[in-house]
């Protein structure tokens, strides 16, 4: 069986707290990380590490007749979680904090067999393992009781299986807090704490604002900030995921209040500063929650553009503050510049013609599989819901080649304005520009300003033109409405 199984088990159940220590972390040099692994001879193996959650191979080595495999080196070795992987990709996994290890196990079962022979951090470790191993065990049966789909939750049967699962759990938490107090400056026990659930205080439970506030705020006392050994481990990364997406509202100021927060914590280590600003840069960049994209403007602004972020190299810089730039003038709350241009008769409009309290700026293609799909929802939509509280849609087509959108709009009769650019406009656009100033380049270059890589693309703008929603499908704007003017009806 993998210990990442039990990984996992571990991180779910808790850990017991320990204070910060601040004694300098260990410099791990000439290391020898000697193994025997009886069922194992005559083949090649490999020493990993954790990366957040990715794993890396850091050396290779070869076992011999009698399953002995030393991995060595006089460079510098990095503490954490690292991994023992077989030819078959089995692995176990060990603590790294010490120049010499000793291990020895069999194939049958690596983690259940394990004798550690030298290494004060892994014969901690394992003894650890083999408890969770033992406790899940004697925990399985109650288990299934609790999970079983038709279980009466007032019966005897079930109430004892929780008490079974709790009393189990308890074990595992003091056996933690037995060793931690043991052995307080390992590695190990900074894993322990890391893993460690926030202890709440006493509050009303019908506080539920002041719990959520409580948990947030003490969500990281358990972890050491500024040990990068812990970003060698299976446990920052989720720790970190879980945070963002699940602790902290939802709300983009919100979480670039807790982005500031955690990375002035982790500016004091370089490695740990790093890993959190690339982390926290590539959700963001790729979140798709709406308007998330302010953190990731947010990210490049204060801490790319001033130059923290030290191991990006130029190219890759420019690129990074190209795509926040792009997309600064988009963010949710920010005003869009007006759009002109002429419909499918050559009639010239103005977005900021409309004067509602919500508009829906509606940019699709006429030969777009999608959008072929999507305008007809949004025409009844229209006659049914944004006609009536008199919201109206400016639409926007996306094909230069206007052919085919005079043909969609003369067969469909769109019930809304539907504006777009021509060749002949953007073959002279000083005529319409300077000359006839009927639009603006900004106008003839909306599919760059509105990031246009794909249609429909929705906007809802407030009568300011502010944009407070963006990127939404057409079958989602009316539940949006109706909850965006909700909360704004409690606010006045």
């Amino acid at each position: 069986m993998r210990l990442r199984i039990f990984l996992f088990l571990f991180c779910i159940i808790g850990a017991i707290q320990i204070g910060h220590s601040q004694k300098a972390k260990p410099v791990i040099t000439n290391y020898s990380f000697k193994f025997k692994v009886n069922g194992l001879k005559d083949v090649d193996v490999y020493l990993g590490f954790h990366y957040g959650e990715k794993k890396f191979i850091k050396d290779t080595a070869h076992v011999n007749m009698n399953g002995e495999v030393e991995f060595t080196g006089k460079d510098t070795i990095q503490g954490g979680i690292y991994l023992f992987i077989t030819p078959i990709k089995n692995y176990f996994e060990f603590v790294v904090n010490e120049p010499k290890i000793q291990m020895e196990t069999d194939t049958l079962d690596m983690i259940g067999h394990m004798v550690v022979k030298k290494s004060a951090e892994n014969t901690i470790w394992y003894d650890y393992m083999q408890t969770i191993v033992s406790k899940q065990k004697e925990m399985k049966p109650c288990s299934e009781i609790i999970n079983k789909p038709d279980i009466d939750k007032g019966s005897k049967e079930y109430k004892d299986a929780l008490a079974c699962v709790e009393k189990t759990t308890e074990a595992i938490n003091k056996f933690r807090d037995d060793k931690i107090k043991q052995n307080g400056d390992m590695l190990v026990a900074r894993i322990f704490k890391a893993m460690k659930e926030v202890e709440m205080p006493a509050i009303d439970t019908t506080k539920r604002e002041q719990q959520a506030r409580y948990y947030r705020d003490h969500y990281w006392d358990n972890f050491d900030l500024t040990d990068n050994r812990l970003i060698r481990t299976p446990v920052l990364e989720s720790k970190l995921v879980y945070f963002f997406e699940k602790v902290v509202i939802q709300i983009p100021d919100s979480i670039i209040l807790e982005v500031d927060k955690l990375l002035t914590k982790t500016s004091v280590d370089k490695e740990m500063f790093k890993f959190f600003t690339h982390h926290l840069t590539y959700s963001f960049e790729r979140s798709q929650i709406m308007c998330m994209d302010k953190v990731f403007v947010h990210l490049i602004e204060t801490y790319y553009k001033a130059g923290k972020a030290y191991w990006v190299d130029k190219p890759t810089m420019d690129k990074m503050v190209e795509r926040s730039d792009k997309l600064k003038p988009l963010l949710c709350g920010a005003t869009v510049e007006n759009i002109s241009l002429p419909d499918t008769g050559g009639t010239w409009h103005s977005l900021y013609d409309f004067k509602g309290d919500y508009t829906i700026l509606y940019f699709w293609d006429a030969t777009c599989s999608h959008c072929k799909k999507s305008t007809p929802v949004l025409v009844d939509l229209y006659k049914e819901y944004l006609k009536p509280k008199g919201i109206e849609i400016f639409g926007v087509e996306g094909e230069l080649e206007d052919k085919e959108w005079k043909k969609y709009q003369a067969e469909q009769h769109l019930p809304w304005i539907n504006v777009s650019d021509n060749p002949e406009i953007n073959a002279n656009p000083q005529k319409w520009i300077i000359e006839l100033k009927k639009t603006t380049l900004y106008s003839l270059n909306f599919r760059h300003n509105f990031d246009l890589y794909s249609y429909p693309v929705v906007y809802i703008l407030d009568k300011n033109k502010k944009i407070v929603a963006k990127k939404l499908g057409v079958e989602q704007i009316k539940e949006f409405l109706e909850k965006y003017m909700k909360s704004n009806t409690k606010t006045q």
